[in-house]
């Protein structure tokens, strides 16, 4: 009895561990977004750069269009990147601040108009 209890000590452990292991989390981890929340923060924050339609070309050249943002860019990794950052600026971009919400509704658009 003596022998089950201590192998019972050992393994218990390695399979909660092993079970943990296994979840998705962090950064890994795509929460979900409202993608016509999304929408509404790409016209307010990105339109005036990106081309946010099916079709349209940005009215700034070096912006993507937004329907080609994920071709190169997991989406967790793209939400990862937004959410670490707490105000937004990349070179020749305008500084601005985005909730987490939002950055994963805007990634729940993206989603939805990716170029196929």
């Amino acid at each position: 009895m003596r022998r089950a209890s201590a192998l019972f000590t050992m393994i218990f452990p390695a399979l909660m561990a092993a079970a943990c292991a296994s979840a998705p989390s962090g950064p890994e981890t795509l929460a979900p977004g409202d993608p016509a929340v999304g929408q509404q923060v790409a016209e307010s924050l990105c339109a005036s750069c990106h081309a946010l339609g099916d079709s349209e070309t940005s009215p700034n050249s070096a912006a993507p269009a937004f329907r080609h943002v994920l071709e190169g860019y997991r989406p967790e990794a793209l939400a990862a990147d937004l959410k670490q950052a707490a105000t937004i600026s990349h070179r020749n971009m305008p500084t601005f601040y985005m909730e987490d919400s939002h950055v994963d509704d805007l990634v729940a658009y993206l989603l939805t108009i990716q170029a196929s």
